[in-house]
């Protein structure tokens, strides 16, 4: 009820504002008492488990334990070693447009939260005005002499209001802008997790593609020594058309493959500068290849350390807290809106008399606001906010599956790369073994330079396989780093 005086009004008058304001507010607050609002539906985040999976990763580590410790740090590429990487990684993450938008839409998320604050306080607003008016001759006010007379009116205010929220409903509000400038603040370092494994996996492609490139060249050298000598022998009648054609079809598929490799080599180049957001040229011709045993580490309790070392994870549930805050938000719009405002205001037909104390006017009171009837509007409202909770705990849940499945396919891939990559190792030292003790046997006469180079193309097809199966081990960690959080919450 507000209760509005001038200087003018009499004290009888003044009396009579006073009990109507005695009478109206406890029929008032007995509105308040029988105002209900309907109870939410929607589930909450008590319903979302984390999957139990401490037994399959104890099996999938059972060939190869991995170490125990901290989590991925924030630039856990840099256990590659590689310099080169370390410096498209650092321009990537200053100049990526990607991050550039992340961080955009969590600077309005803050801005947002702010603006929701801002309605938790008090209101205080100043108000000033010049007016020139003429009222017309004919019209009511001219009927009471005041008609085709010229006034200056003025006002000079000061007004205060502050919002009582005892339903918590501006504070819930506050709450879900929180929780939305949280998750973007997550979506930023998911966004740069993301980015830093997809530039760390394409710079390893690159690698590859390139050891590939070369390994297959000195194959192609190789084979074209052989068919000079398979040439030779047939002059002399100790081969035939046949070895010869052969190995010229060898010839060709290498040629082939030399080509294959270097475009795929061409290829990861321009796709790492593209993910760097950088030009080509800036890129080395050839990469630095990184150092040989990359070991990642696993946390003490996979499980339970999962959810918060996931920024996608913590998005969705910051969005789940958000969206639970904004059902509360309109469960209590049911409930009455109640505000106290306070206004000094001096207000003249003439500036001449702005400031005199005939033209001080003040009002003082709460205001209440409570909805009766809205055809329905409130209770669409809040099925809304349910419906979006519900999305968005469902959306939760999924990021949590989503993320187990990758961490435990990626620890999968890790170790069966590295069995295979372990295996092929020894049968490259073996073939080197062989590959010696056969240029040994060429010193010796007991064997020709045919069988050398065959001996050698051989030696380099192992080197091929254990190089491919040792790239895609990379991967496979690189994969895993990915999964395990990138290093988000250290």
């Amino acid at each position: 009820m507000i209760i509005k005086k001038n200087s003018n009004l009499s004290l009888p008058q003044k009396k009579w504002a006073i009990h109507i304001q005695d009478a109206v507010v406890p029929g008032l607050s007995m509105l308040f008492l029988s105002a209900c609002a309907p109870t939410i539906h929607a589930p909450s985040l008590t319903s979302v488990h984390a999957p139990h999976m401490e037994k399959t990763v104890q099996m999938l580590e059972a060939n190869h334990p991995l170490p125990t410790g901290s989590w991925p740090q924030k630039d856990w590429w840099r256990t590659l070693k590689i310099g080169p990487l370390d410096q498209i990684m650092s321009a990537a993450i200053a100049h990526s447009p990607v991050l550039a938008a992340s961080q955009s839409e969590l600077e309005w998320a803050s801005a947002m939260t702010k603006l929701r604050g801002a309605a938790l306080g008090p209101q205080l607003t100043g108000t000033a005005s010049i007016t020139p008016l003429q009222f017309s001759g004919n019209g009511p006010l001219g009927a009471l002499g005041l008609g085709n007379k010229f006034y200056d009116s003025g006002d000079l205010g000061l007004g205060f209001r502050q919002s009582l929220d005892f339903w918590g409903k501006r504070k819930d509000r506050v709450q879900a802008a929180l929780g939305k400038e949280r998750a973007d603040a997550a979506r930023l370092a998911d966004t740069r997790r993301l980015l830093t494994g997809a530039i760390t996996y394409q710079y390893l492609d690159w690698c590859l593609a390139s050891q590939q490139f070369a390994l297959t060249k000195r194959l192609l050298v190789i084979a074209q020594n052989r068919e000079h000598l398979l040439q030779a022998r047939q002059k002399l009648g100790l081969g035939s058309d046949i070895s010869v054609t052969s190995e010229q079809v060898d010839i060709h598929q290498l040629q082939s493959s030399v080509e294959k490799w270097a475009g795929r080599a061409d290829d990861a180049r321009i796709a790492l500068a593209n993910l760097a957001n950088l030009d080509p040229d800036s890129i080395a011709i050839d990469p630095t290849y990184p150092r040989e045993n990359v070991l990642p580490t696993l946390p003490a309790n996979l499980r339970l350390d999962l959810l918060a070392h996931r920024p996608d994870v913590q998005a969705a549930r910051d969005m789940a807290l958000a969206r639970i805050s904004e059902t509360k938000a309109a469960q209590a719009e049911f409930y009455p809106d109640i505000s106290f405002s306070t206004l000094l205001d001096f207000n003249s037909a003439s500036m001449a008399t702005l400031l005199n104390p005939a033209s001080f006017a003040y009002a003082f009171g709460p205001a209440i606001h409570l909805p009766f009837f809205t055809s329905g509007a409130l209770h669409a409202q809040l099925r809304a906010a349910e419906a979006k909770q519900s999305e968005a705990v469902a959306i939760y849940e999924q990021t949590v599956l989503e993320a187990t499945r990758q961490v435990l396919t990626a620890l999968s891939s890790w170790n069966s790369s590295s069995d295979q990559w372990s295996a092929q190792q020894k049968a490259s030292r073996s073939e080197q073994q062989r590959e010696k003790l056969v240029a040994r046997r060429r010193e010796l006469g007991v064997d020709n330079q045919l069988t050398v180079l065959i001996t050698q193309a051989q030696m380099i097809e192992q080197q091929k396989q254990e190089a491919l199966l040792y790239y895609h081990r990379l991967q496979a960690w690189v994969d895993l780093e990915t999964a395990l959080g990138g290093g988000y919450g250290q």
